[in-house]
């Protein structure tokens, strides 16, 4: 029998007709009168019934479709009542009028009922369709509602186990607690996941236990003997209970406080607050893990352990048993109802996840095939007039800028389509490492599966890329290059006179051909960048490039209020002034100096916008057959998923149904190879057509080309179109080849995987699993300044490494010369611990879980605080009390509306199953059998916070499970009354409410008590760490590519830092909500720019992907040559872009200014280099000849020269992010180190 790492190779919405019978019959003259939608909708809205009804009045079987309607018209029965009677009908000696008026007055009141039933249905729909409850629909699958069955058979099973009174009497007091654990650990995961999850919760409630025992028996050898007057007198304060209930008059005796004592109640106390402290500490380091849960119920253990033992005059061992046997108990059907009911194999539910990444590719797939099919029906009406875009042809203009604004809002729907398919891979990354212990019987091993994901998120990790070229459309036409509220202080200063905003730096360009023609035209996401100094003075391409304005005018400043660019603000004459005292009075505008400069490049751009739509649409006429091949593709890989472990059974099946099956299976695969075919095919096509893009650019290398004037006009060629398409290119060609590689792996499957076995784990595979900790750190969690985030140490140094390795330093203390001193000294660094952020939390929850429970150990007290349920206010602020106040905070407000929830729907089942009386056993099964499913279901599929999924029907199970336990202890003869005041029903909601209320209210007051420590400043903080990060992989990245070797392979060290850090990123992300419940009387968090600087970092690393993986792509020469072209090899750039990183890192975690004028914006730095337009660099020391010494057409066709050109746009990009970082930390820090007098503006050349 295999093991499970042997290694081996849309639903179509239902169609409503509406049906409106029609009477043929010629005795009716006014049958053939065509109903009107209201009678249509009339009609269709009493279903099939009323149609049968009205078929059977007319005598008629044809019907005709209406449309739907929201009115209702009864003019139906008026038009039958005037309807004529038939010849027969008035022959008829038994007719009469009661008879013939029967059926009208039957269709009046089904007419009459129909308005209603019309309304509710469209109530009903109105609801469902809400936001509240539109997570429902989709969610009701079969493949949903398995893991719903398996809960609602334990919790259910619980249920009448706690009706039965010796089952109930042998649980304990703490025998409603089963339905508690049901409600939180609901069987809903694969087997070996759940049991992993028990496993948890029997060890840490054991070793919960195990700590309430020993704070025991401490506690007894400092009990003292009791005052026999103290006993005597409670005896006689309930001497009234001995003769009708003795069982309840010892309790009454005991939980009276009568035994408790100072000395034995202070060590129960410290027991219950360190235990606690602990398990929360733990739950902190280790969330999100299968021992979360377990932490938490660990906790009410020693809660309910300790705050009992106190009250008995012995050492009460059994205390923990009190929690311990329920949650043994409910853990056990737990077991059963997950290994027999529908049981769920890890394979099979990570197989299931598949098509959450594969089906937002394909409906993207499709959203690019309707807009590239509109711009191969719709190309842009090229005539050759020179006049394109004139100041005399303004409707022309507006037709350029709506075009080119919707290809730019299309495209940022398309890239967001994209990118919801990153939100597929974390529930697959969490569970990929269940794969090798997981017992399953399917056609694939968990080796294969794990191979297919790696394919697959091969293939998302291409779309990537896809995502970029669509970024880099909607960047390009609206001009967003940089996020700055300067923009629209841009033409203020523009407006000032004597002050005309241009760059303060020079450079000296040379005057060749090649050169002005790279002036002229710079792609903007990454190639050449123009020369900002054109007015200095007189230079042949500068005069080209001025009378080229100057007689085809481009209306810009229109064009971009068009697209609803923020340059736009402020343009018109006036609104300038105004706009300033805006934002005077809001707060100055900062990154002034970026912007100016940015503006200065953008604006050169004015004349090469003109020719973008129409390359776009010789773009998408070339790539629309690879589209649709790969949307095909996606279709059928979904579908292969779904299907490969359809004809799993352990038994044998009929002959007959077995060769249906080989048949459907034999269709599947040859539908595989030919989407493969059809697929490789395309890509082949594309290949060879993709050099369609450079035929306009032949005349530049080749005089027997003409220039197009009709693309290019007389004087100009515009390079951002051509680099924009290598990026589109490159970019599906990736893709493709990515899905190819799936679409023949799922080929070799179906070769090699034909039939079913079982699977299971290797020995040494559990035994790796059971070692392995789950705890997975957090962004924002333990940075306490100990972790070194610079360690960039190389393994594989060689005789090129000229600089050593980098190490952080301690700037306080000198390392001792003395090895024993300084080994003393690292061991002095574990003191540092107790002053961390994660102990002092620890702490905190304990001192709180002892301050909550103190009346419990005060005797004046102890029996208010057990007969009202105290405990729940102790348990209750522990579990909310959070690191930082801001989860504090938003843990309050979820705990409040889900308790309320829970008690309002727990306390109404309750009275529908009990009536008013004290409990019905029968009735309360009945309705917690329709009610259950519910709440199982919402605590398994609810899509919002997992506090409001788990409390609410705990709660719900909480207020049924107490209520039914007090009804039983009523109901047995009578013999024992009620323990607590918390009795059933409305008792036990408002008790439990109240003492919800109490708990979280405590724990948000004690949040803000020194030490305080706000998510605002962790998220902060976080930040700067992620820039750190994203230089320090800058880096590596860079430092592979420097490798001498002449081919490279992928770095898989350096591919998981990125996808740990998107990953960090993502749950970053998710907490600005906390930061934002952080309410200040000193103003607002800004969450927005935070957002901005969250969707660049993003970026920032996604771009890093994309760079490192085409660079070791290239070969060396060709990789030497990239790097030359970007500056990425020339130390002053580098260190302009690596004071950058340090400076924005620096900067946010101190939160000090940024100076005003800073090495941003890199982008003018970029453009410094030497080589410019689509020259290659010349490199005297490169004797292999490999790279081209002059481009022709030859190379600019060739694979080399597309990698090359996208490493250029890919690399500009990135600098570009960069810059806009410095002005997103400038939007949140501000500027220091103001010159005054300074001007933007330079009248001489270097």
């Amino acid at each position: 029998m295999p093991h499970q790492d042997d290694v081996g190779p849309s639903a179509r919405a239902p169609e409503i007709h509406i049906v409106t019978p029609e009477d043929p019959s010629p005795s009716h003259p006014l049958s053939s009168r065509v109903p009107s939608p209201a009678g249509s909708s009339t009609s269709s809205a009493n279903g099939n019934n009323r149609s049968t009804g009205r078929q059977d009045q007319h005598n008629s079987g044809h019907a005709k479709h209406a449309s739907f309607a929201l009115t209702v018209n009864d003019n139906d029965d008026d038009e039958s009542e005037e309807t004529p009677r038939s010849a027969a009908a008035d022959l008829s000696p038994v007719s009469s009028d009661s008879v013939k008026e029967k059926p009208e007055r039957t269709r009046k009141e089904t007419g009459w009922m129909t308005k209603p039933m019309l309304l509710s249905s469209l109530r009903i729909r109105k609801i469902l369709g809400h936001r509240y409850f539109s997570w429902v629909g989709p969610k009701l699958t079969w493949g949903n509602m398995k893991p719903v069955a398996r809960g609602f058979f334990s919790s259910w099973v619980g249920l009448v186990l706690l009706l039965i009174i010796p089952v109930e009497r042998a649980l304990g007091q703490a025998a409603f607690f089963m339905l508690v654990v049901a409600f939180m650990l609901p069987p809903s995961q694969p087997v070996v996941q759940q049991c992993e999850v028990y496993l948890n919760l029997f060890f840490f409630n054991a070793l919960a236990w195990a700590w309430v025992a020993l704070g025991v028996f401490i506690a007894g050898k400092t009990r003292q003997p009791t005052d026999p007057a103290k006993i005597a007198a409670a005896e006689a304060k309930w001497a009234y209970l001995r003769d009708v209930s003795a069982r309840e008059y010892q309790a009454k005796i005991l939980y009276d406080a009568t035994y408790l004592q100072a000395k034995p109640a202070v060590v129960c106390a410290i027991f219950l607050s360190v235990g606690t402290g602990a398990a929360l500490w733990w739950k902190l380091r280790t969330q999100p893990s299968p021992a979360t849960f377990p932490l938490v119920l660990s906790c009410v253990l020693i809660d309910i352990g300790m705050t009992t033992a106190v009250f008995y005059p012995y050492d009460l061992y059994t205390s923990g048993l009190l929690f311990f046997l329920p949650m043994a108990v409910q853990a056990a059907l737990g077991i059963i109802a997950s290994l027999f009911i529908f049981p769920e194999s890890v394979g099979h539910s990570f197989q299931s996840k598949f098509p959450g990444i594969i089906n937002p590719l394909a409906a993207a797939m499709k959203s690019i095939d309707d807009l590239f099919q509109q711009a191969k029906l719709d190309p842009l009406d090229s005539n050759g007039n020179s006049e394109l875009l004139s100041a005399q042809d303004v409707s022309r203009e507006k037709e350029f800028a709506a075009k080119l604004d919707d290809w730019a809002e299309r495209s940022k729907d398309i890239r967001q389509q994209l990118l919801q398919s990153l939100a597929g891979l974390p529930p697959l990354r969490a569970q990929q490492r269940y794969l090798n212990v997981d017992f399953s019987y399917s056609r694939l091993s968990g080796e294969d599966l794990r191979t297919l994901f790696d394919l697959i998120a091969l293939v998302q990790a291409r779309s990537g890329g896809m995502a970029f070229f669509f970024d880099v459309i909607v960047t390009n036409a609206r001009h967003t290059h940089l996020d700055s509220s300067a923009w629209s202080v841009h033409k203020i200063a523009q407006s000032r006179p004597a002050s005309r905003p241009t760059s303060i730096r020079n450079e000296s360009i040379d005057d060749s051909r090649r050169d002005s023609l790279a002036d002229d035209a710079i792609p903007g996401d990454g190639a050449v960048t123009p020369p900002i100094d054109h007015d200095d003075s007189y230079d042949p391409s500068n005069h080209e490039r001025s009378s080229y304005l100057s007689g085809k005018r481009l209306h810009f400043s229109a064009f971009l209020r068009k697209s609803g660019s923020s340059h736009a603000l402020g343009r018109d004459k006036g609104s300038h002034v105004s706009l300033l005292d805006h934002l005077r009075k809001i707060q100055q505008p900062v990154g002034v100096y970026e912007s100016t400069r940015y503006m200065d490049i953008e604006k050169n751009f004015a004349s090469d916008t003109e020719h973008v739509l129409e390359q776009l649409n010789i773009l998408a006429r070339g790539c629309l057959p690879v589209i649709r091949s790969c949307e095909a593709a996606l279709s059928t890989s979904t579908s292969w998923v779904s299907s490969v472990n359809r004809d799993r059974d352990l038994l044998p099946r009929r002959k007959g149904k077995n060769d249906m099956d080989e048949k459907s299976s034999g269709e599947g695969v040859n539908r595989l190879v030919q989407v493969t075919n059809d697929l490789q095919a395309a890509l082949d096509e594309f290949c060879v057509a993709r050099v369609e893009i450079i035929k306009p650019y032949r005349h530049l290398f080749d005089p027997n080309h003409p220039a197009d004037e009709a693309l290019h006009g007389p004087d100009k060629t515009n390079f951002r179109g051509l680099f924009q398409n290598f990026v589109a290119q490159y970019h599906l060609i990736e893709f493709t080849e990515a899905l190819l590689n799936l679409l023949r792996h799922m080929q070799d499957i179906d070769k090699t995987r034909q039939k079913r076995r079982f699977w299971y784990p290797r020995l040494a595979n559990l035994l790796a699993h059971l070692r392995h900790s789950h705890k997975e750190r957090h962004l924002t969690d333990g940075d306490d300044g100990h972790d070194n985030d610079a360690a960039f140490a190389r393994g594989d140094e060689d005789e090129y490494q000229l600089l050593g390795e980098v190490k952080k330093r301690n700037p306080e203390y000198k390392p001792f010369d003395n090895p024993y001193l300084d080994a003393i000294s690292r061991l002095a660094g574990i003191a540092d611990i107790l002053g961390s952020r994660s102990f002092m939390y620890a702490i905190k929850a304990a001192v709180l879980g002892a301050l909550t429970s103190l009346p419990n150990f005060i005797a004046t007290s102890a029996s208010f605080y057990y007969f009202n349920r105290g405990i729940w206010c102790t348990i209750m602020a522990q579990l909310t009390l959070a690191v930082f106040s801001g989860d504090t905070t938003v843990a309050w407000l979820g705990r409040v509306v889900a308790s309320f929830w829970g008690c309002l729907f727990g306390m109404v089942v309750w009275y529908i199953g009990s009536a008013s009386g004290q409990g019905n056993g029968y009735g309360l099964a009945a309705i917690c059998a329709v009610t259950f499913p519910i709440a199982i279901f919402f605590r398994v599929h609810f899509p919002g916070q997992v506090l409001t999924a788990v409390m609410t029907p705990v709660t719900f199970g909480l207020v049924i499970g107490e209520s039914t336990w007090m009804h039983v202890l009523s109901y047995f003869n009578g013999t024992i009354g009620p323990l607590t005041y918390a009795q059933w029903g409305w008792d036990v909601a408002w008790r439990r409410f109240l003492c919800v209320l109490i708990g979280i209210t405590a724990a948000w007051i004690f949040s803000y008590i020194p030490p305080v420590y706000s998510a605002k400043r962790a998220i902060r903080s976080s930040y700067a760490q992620s820039i750190n990060a994203a230089g320090s992989i800058f880096c590596d990245v860079l430092s592979h590519a420097n490798d001498h070797r002449h081919h490279l392979e992928e770095d898989d060290e350096l591919r998981k830092k990125l996808i740990t850090w998107r990953s960090k990123l993502n749950k970053l992300g998710a907490r600005h909500n906390f930061a934002a419940s952080e309410y200040s009387l000193r103003g607002q968090w800004p969450e927005e720019r935070y957002k901005a600087l969250l969707d660049t970092l993003q970026d920032i690393f996604s771009l890093l992907s994309q760079l490192n993986h085409v660079l070791t792509q290239l070969d060396r020469p060709w990789r030497k040559a990239l790097l030359d072209r970007t500056r990425l090899s020339d130390p002053i750039f580098l260190g302009d872009v690596l004071a950058v990183l340090s400076m924005c890192s620096t900067a946010l975690r101190a939160g000090t200014a940024l100076p005003q004028i800073t090495p941003s914006p890199l982008v003018a730095r970029f453009r410094m280099g030497k080589t410019k337009g689509l020259d290659l660099p010349h490199d005297p020391t490169d004797q292999s000849g490999e790279l081209p010494s002059l481009v022709t057409v030859d190379v600019l066709e060739s694979d080399n020269y597309l990698r090359y050109a996208l490493g250029i746009t890919t690399t500009f990009s990135l600098i570009s992010r960069l810059d806009r970082i410095v002005v997103i930390c400038k939007t949140l820090l501000g500027e220091n180190f103001h010159i005054s007098g300074l001007h933007l503006e330079q009248n001489h050349r270097v």
